[in-house]
């Protein structure tokens, strides 16, 4: 058997090839970009997955991720209208900002819009006119189609649609309020008419270089016309207000938290050095889990690398405890007495990590995964690596390890009465208070601003963004235009009787093949003695009342992709699924809801309306993506707890009696974030617990290796150094404008704060001055 020395050499120059090895793969798995899924849903089981649901949601959200919308007010609105297109279409130079940008009448007009429909024409009846036919025959339109006969402007024509039907039919699918003034786009806004222009991006919402050049324009256009008023919506506006304000925090938290963490590691070790060893773990974790993750499951999901985030708080854990003790002991240090404690942390944490990998949540899996692996490294590269490279110790580290044990080490003054005491009332607080949130909002950092000024937008134009919807399938397109014709007619009779809400369907401009059959009917029945009549009072030739006449004989039906291949349909594309593979979808859109408690009732009645209709599912956009991050923080509160309970009966094989004070420190830590959120009326999310996974790693190694009783000064200074150095990367993050990265730092400041003050207290204490082996070097 080789000597330990070269068993150390054998296994450092292993994990060096198995690292390249993993270099390589990774540059091999990045060749086409990090593929990243940033899908709520992909967090879920394979069979709790909605593919259908996820497919029309990327549908209605894609027109509103390609395009913008600019509302325009001013004095001289044709002149600033003309001004700011131009400055768009120049944007970008070479490569150019918009791919088209729609402003002037001319670009929205409908070229001839009913000759794709001209042949189905008499299937299509508004219900105005059918309701005539039902009633008299139709004899009530004769007088109008005289008028429109003789009209100076007349577009009718006698033969082809006397009665111009075709005409009305068009004029009730056009409910847009976007109108045309003086050659412009326009809208109205209390009487008064403001400028539209709808931009189509040449690149993706999130490019920078987009991004940068759009506000570009539109901050020259206030420079140089201060007296219009501009409006804006679109996904752009907020990836740009998301950028900006992660430039913001970067160049103010980022790059505070990065001078107060060197400062204090260079004030401790005294050498540039020794931080970038101890950051070597750091990189070493993430360079084994993320292609091995990616190579195990495919794609990353955002979540995944949010979570591990909290690798940095404790891979560089495992470092400082090893550097202080160098620091402290020099030549004297031994890595042997660390191994139990350095194991043990590593092997807490595994447990706790590892425990969720047996969820049936494959998000949570996946984050599992790449924790444990990125702990995993990073603790191989400490025990293999560290050790065997040269660190240049300053005696005014030993001074300080002492200094800092004299006045702030533990002293034991907490009994395992008064931690339950202090256990029981926090989890009575906790359950009696402590509410959970679980609102999209943690996921919009768009300022309040943005998000006025886009719905007020999105309500002058008449749209919506999807939020509400009624997902409708069927075996083929003439029973799925049944079925979206019987709701249709449903949600129209709970308007008629007051509730408050609009409608768009694609049956009312597709009629079934059914009702398209009844409506040929009622024309051959109009095209009887009302149409005789009304060639006789026109004076017209009596053949043009046979040539109308033949012109029924074969009346193709309009099918859905006839009319979304129109130019009026066009705007109805997004309602239209096509095929699922066992059959068609579409959906009917719902919007102008009313807000606070009319809302929740309708929502109500739609889920139960859907419930009782087959192939039907109500959609809430919102409150769907809600209800899987509740589902996802409950998922790794449950597993979390489990995999605390196997810690302590681990613990306790080797603690015995001191287990609780192993554990106080992470179960502290964790418990009173929760108890202050709930004193303090702050809800719990899935990003607050993700924070809680840092605190909670942190606090085991604090409780391992307070518990041990090697090396007191040095390991208390590594305790305090991890506690501050994980306070200072993570926890000013609570002081972050985006909510989900405010919740993580703000769940990180409170919870390292009372592991550092637990630890403090829970640890065995001594009366006298630690007598630890310290070389001291003078100078």
């Amino acid at each position: 058997m080789p000597p330990p020395d070269t068993r150390r050499r054998l296994l450092a120059a292993l994990w060096g090839g198995l690292l390249l090895g993993c270099a390589l793969l990774l540059a091999w798995l990045l060749r086409d970009g990090l593929p990243a899924d940033t899908r709520l849903t992909a967090m879920l089981p394979e069979d709790r997955r909605t593919p259908l649901v996820e497919r029309a949601d990327d549908q209605l959200g894609q027109a509103f991720a390609e395009r913008f919308v600019l509302l325009l007010d001013a004095p001289s609105l044709s002149e600033a209208a003309a001004d700011l297109a131009r400055a768009l279409q120049a944007a970008g130079g070479e490569r150019p900002l918009l791919a088209r940008l729609d402003w002037r009448a001319s670009d929205l007009a409908d070229r001839a819009p009913g000759e794709r429909l001209a042949e189905a024409r008499y299937r299509l009846l508004t219900g105005a006119v059918r309701r005539e036919i039902d009633a008299d025959g139709g004899q009530a339109l004769v007088a109008p189609a005289l008028r429109s006969l003789f009209s100076p402007t007349a577009t009718t024509d006698p033969v082809a649609d006397p009665f111009g039907l075709l005409d009305r039919w068009l004029a009730a699918r056009d409910t847009s309020p976007v109108q045309t003034r003086d050659g412009l786009l326009t809208v109205s806004d209390g009487g008064r008419p403001q400028a539209l222009l709808i931009g189509h991006l040449a690149a993706s919402p999130y490019d920078l270089a987009a991004q940068r050049s759009l506000t570009a324009v539109l901050e020259a256009f206030r420079a140089d016309h201060p007296e219009a008023t501009l409006s804006r919506s679109g996904l752009v506006f907020h990836a740009a207000a998301g950028a900006r304000q992660a430039r913001n925090e970067i160049t103010t938290i980022g790059l505070g938290a990065l001078a107060g963490l060197l400062g204090v590691l260079l004030a401790v070790f005294r050498s540039p050095r020794a931080i970038a060893q101890m950051l070597l773990p750091l990189a070493t974790g993430l360079l084994l889990a993320l292609p091995l993750t990616l190579l195990l499951f495919g794609r990353l999901h955002l979540l995944t690398l949010a979570f591990g985030a909290s690798l940095i708080g404790i891979a560089i854990d495992y470092a400082l405890h090893l550097q202080c003790r160098r620091a402290v002991q020099g030549r004297e240090f031994r890595l042997s007495p660390m191994l139990p404690a350095l194991s043990l942390g590593l092997a807490s944490s595994l447990v706790a990590y590892l425990a969720q990998a047996l969820t049936p949540m494959p998000g949570l899996r996946q984050m599992a995964v790449f924790a444990a692996l990125g702990l995993a490294g990073a603790w191989l590269t400490v025990v293999l690596w560290l050790p065997r490279l040269r660190l240049a110790t300053s005696p005014a580290t030993a001074r300080l390890a002492q200094g800092w044990w004299r006045r702030t080490g533990p002293r034991g003054g907490l009994s395992p009465r008064l931690a339950l005491v202090g256990l029981l009332l926090v989890v009575g607080l906790v359950t009696w208070r402590l509410d959970t949130d679980d609102s999209l909002a943690l996921l919009n950092p768009s300022p309040a601003d943005l998000l006025d000024e886009e719905r007020a937008l999105q309500g002058l134009l008449g749209r919506d963004t999807g939020r509400r919807y009624l997902l409708v399938t069927a075996a083929d397109e003439p029973r799925l235009l049944e079925r979206l014709e019987r709701l249709g007619t449903t949600l129209e009779r709970w308007r008629d009787q007051g509730a408050d809400f609009s409608v768009h369907n694609l049956a009312d401009s597709v009629p079934s093949p059914t009702r398209q059959a009844a409506d040929l009917k009622r024309v051959r029945r109009l095209y009887g003695e009302p149409l005789a009549e009304l060639v006789a009072r026109a004076g017209l030739p009596p053949r043009t009342l046979d040539r109308a006449r033949a012109r029924l004989e074969a009346v193709p039906l309009l099918d859905v992709e006839g009319w979304l291949a129109s130019p009026p349909g066009r705007h109805q594309r997004r309602l239209w699924l096509g095929d699922t593979g066992d059959g068609v979808a579409a959906l009917i859109l719902l919007a102008d809801l009313p807000p606070g408690a009319g809302a929740e009732a309708l929502d109500a009645r739609l889920q139960a309306l859907a419930d009782t209709r087959p192939g039907v599912t109500y959609v809430d956009r919102a409150a769907r993506l809600g209800r899987l991050l509740g589902e996802l923080r409950g998922q790794i509160a449950g597993w979390l707890g489990g995999a605390l309970a196997l810690l302590a009966l681990g613990l306790a094989w080797r603690y015995r009696g001191r287990t609780w004070r192993v554990l106080t420190p992470p179960l502290g830590g964790v418990l009173g974030v929760l108890g202050v959120y709930a004193l303090a009326g702050v809800p719990l999310n899935v990003f607050s617990q993700l924070g809680l996974l840092l605190v909670l790693g942190i606090g085991l190694d604090a409780g391992i290796f307070g518990a041990e009783a090697e090396g007191r000064a040095a390991t208390w200074l590594a305790i305090s150094l991890s506690t501050l150095t994980s306070l200072l990367a993570f926890g000013l993050l609570a002081f972050s404008a985006t909510p989900a990265l405010h919740y993580l730092g703000l769940s990180c400041l409170i919870g390292l704060a009372l592991v550092w003050w637990l630890a403090r207290w829970a640890a065995p204490g001594v009366e006298t001055s630690p007598r630890e082996s310290a070389h001291v070097e003078t100078p």
